[in-house]
């Protein structure tokens, strides 16, 4: 991220109207995270619950589009999508509890549809799957209020335990605790 130093805010300080209008036009077409960050404050005054349901939508998609083929290696590219939408949702709001409950969606979605391909020799899918839940579990134990911990622990060790019975191959699934 760029350090704004007092020569630039100076020089845009001394932008007319009209200029800084294209400006943010044109890096608005380009960056759709600055695109959704002036949506949500800005333009339509959206709340952070209709980001949520959109994030939750995108999701959604990354997992649809999958083929046939090396369906391990699918769903890592759809994880990482995912956590990347996720990412945009957390600049655009700053709402720590609807992050963790993207990210609690997220694992639900993997868990329920896709725990058969765990196990297999395409250990990516299972390193994405075991880092994401990782982040899950730190992000909502260090993040959140202790009582959300309390709430989300039951499934964390679920996780936890189907990762190990399935992936303990895998020195990080083997590295973590049975239980939190």
């Amino acid at each position: 991220m760029a350090k704004l130093n007092t020569e630039f805010k100076e020089a845009i300080s001394a932008l007319d109207k009209n200029e800084l209008e294209k400006i943010v036009l044109r890096f608005s077409k380009k960056n759709k995270e600055m695109y959704d960050t002036l949506c949500f404050e800005y333009v339509k005054n959206e709340s952070a619950m209709s980001l949520f349901e959109d994030s939750k939508e995108q999701i959604e998609i990354h997992f649809y589009k999958l083929r046939n083929g090396v369906v391990q290696r699918q769903l890592a590219n759809a994880i990482s999508k995912s956590v990347k939408t996720i990412n945009n949702f957390r600049n655009i709001t700053k709402d720590l509890k609807l992050e963790a409950d993207l990210l609690l969606y997220l694992l639900k979605l993997v868990f329920d549809n896709y725990q058969d391909e765990l196990g297999t020799c395409w250990t990516i899918f299972d390193s994405k799957l075991a880092i994401t839940t990782n982040r899950f579990i730190n992000f909502t134990k260090n993040n959140l209020h202790e009582d959300y911990w309390i709430e989300y622990r039951e499934e964390s060790n679920n996780f936890i335990k189907i990762l190990k019975n399935k992936s303990r191959h895998i020195d990080f699934v083997y590295n973590m605790p049975n239980s939190f």
